[in-house]
């Protein structure tokens, strides 16, 4: 049997300002971003790949989820895994956006070592962006 993450969800305050800086900036399409400003979603996201996103829980659906979901102050980071082609991309955005990465780091990760650096999100979120060495 295989497992797999399925998906990310961050309580977020400004769910608008973190699809913008997960889209734009670390390079991660939005989806049901526009269907979520017309009120048509309860909430957007950012797709990894064709099995993984990140979600943005707005303050509504904290309370409405309440203790069912909400675990508050445990998570400490997520890693975002890059290509090798789609590294020099990214940095090139951190940079035009005026970020300064925290690193760069050799650090252990699910396939092996690999270049991390950090950087938070809007809201102070951790992220690890990370390039393995073996690609």
């Amino acid at each position: 049997m295989k497992f797999g993450i399925d998906h990310l969800t961050l309580n977020v305050d400004s769910p608008d300002v973190c699809v913008q800086f997960y889209s734009k900036v670390l390079g991660l399409p939005p989806e049901n971003y526009e269907e979520w400003k017309e009120g048509k979603a309860k909430f957007p996201s950012v797709r990894l790949n064709a099995n993984n996103m990140i979600h943005f829980f707005p303050p509504e659906m904290w309370e409405e989820l309440g203790d069912l979901i909400c675990t508050p102050g445990k998570a400490n980071h997520v890693c975002i895994a890059y290509e090798r082609k789609e590294w020099k991309k990214l940095l090139e955005r951190l940079n035009a956006h005026k970020i300064t990465p925290r690193g760069p780091f050799n650090l252990m990760g699910a396939r092996g070592k690999g270049t991390s650096i950090f950087v938070d999100d809007p809201e102070g979120f951790t992220i690890e962006l990370k390039v393995y060495d073996e690609e």
